[in-house]
């Protein structure tokens, strides 16, 4: 009998202690959970980015955009990179239209048709801002990008720079998601420019080549078809795409033509700052993403206290060649750290 009632005076204090033991670690996880929904940030306002181009320049893009977001009290998300399958751009609008963003800034492609999906935005009080590919006719709220008569400048610079005596044949390599208005207003200020700054002795001839840069696989068998066809290879290259850049440089390799071909690239990735200080690329168009990023935050954020904002924000450029990139003169937003001299144009 005395051996049970020590046993039962064994399982009450085993099961007091395991209840205090429950106890306490239920406390311990109640204010774990109290701590961590205390300690979650609250935002004023929610902004997304849809853009299917998962580039260096729009992971910078982003990656500014929310930091400079968090600073005003916002929070911004990039609409379908998580996503298990492509989203398309008219998805991604679809869901921030019907999930009632407070701003939405779109990288729209010149293929796709958004300005019944812009203006649905508007009608239901929500701001939009086009970047880089404008929507001029939509009732989009403000533009950021680059001017083309500036592009073509600065452009026509690098190709007057690489010009021999007798027939130049410079290739403008576009993608087909280039914003053709923009185009033709930067290829004929490239025009007008090499015309008179060229040497009598020189003659300049100026095509473009539309390149489906949708991938790196299309981009690359674009380019391949221009460096295997039976006609002469262009004396100089200047690329409108970050894609195409990269693929101009890696079929110089491939195909042996390094020193053949001058190339002219777009944005300063870390392969194109390499391919630069390898010789493969003469000089690349220095794209402030950074500044990209704040810009639409900035500008979300005065249309939301003033009611208003501009129409129009020019982001500057600059170019970059092999000096600068020995110089280590190289921001990580891909811009010259201390820009000087004429290679700068002015945003």
């Amino acid at each position: 009998m005395k051996r049970f009632f020590a046993l039962l005076g064994i399982g009450v204090i085993l099961s007091a202690a395991l209840i205090i033991a429950l106890w306490v670690y239920s406390g311990q996880s109640i204010k774990a959970v109290e701590k961590q929904y205390t300690d979650l940030q609250t935002y004023r306002r929610c902004y997304v980015l849809i853009s299917t181009d998962r580039s260096d320049l729009w992971s910078t893009v982003y990656e500014a955009a929310g930091e400079c977001a968090n600073e005003h009290d916002a929070v911004l998300d990039w609409i379908g990179t998580d996503a298990p399958v492509a989203y398309t751009i008219r998805d991604c609008m679809n869901i921030a239209v019907s999930s009632g963003v407070d701003g939405i800034i779109l990288h729209r492609e010149a293929v796709d048709d958004l300005t019944d999906l812009i203006d649905e935005a508007a009608d239901k009080g929500i701001p939009v801002i086009t970047v880089l590919n404008d929507d001029s006719e939509s009732r989009r709220i403000s533009f950021v990008g680059m001017n083309s008569y500036q592009m073509g400048e600065i452009y026509a610079q690098q190709v007057l720079e690489s010009l021999h005596e007798g027939t130049n044949r410079v290739m403008l390599l576009t993608s087909l998601f280039n914003d053709n208005s923009s185009l033709n207003l930067l290829y004929s200020q490239m025009l007008q420019v090499i015309e008179n700054g060229k040497e009598d002795n020189q003659e300049v001839i100026l095509t473009a080549h539309v390149l489906n840069t949708a991938t790196s696989f299309d981009a690359e068998e674009g380019i391949r078809d221009i460096f295997i066809r039976g006609e002469a290879l262009p004396d100089t290259i200047v690329c409108m795409d970050l894609t195409a850049t990269e693929c101009v440089s890696q079929a110089l390799v491939d195909y042996n033509k390094v020193g053949s071909v001058t190339v002219i690239g777009y944005y300063a990735s870390e392969t194109v700052l390499d391919a630069i200080s390898k010789g493969l690329i003469r000089s690349t168009l220095g794209i402030d993403a950074r500044e990209i990023g704040k810009v639409c935050i900035e500008a979300l954020d005065e249309y939301w206290t003033l009611g208003r904002v501009s129409n129009y924000f020019n982001i500057g450029l600059s170019m970059i060649t092999a000096d600068d990139v020995r110089k280590g003169a190289i921001q990580d937003d891909g811009m010259e750290s201390a820009p000087e001299g004429p290679s700068e144009v002015a945003g």
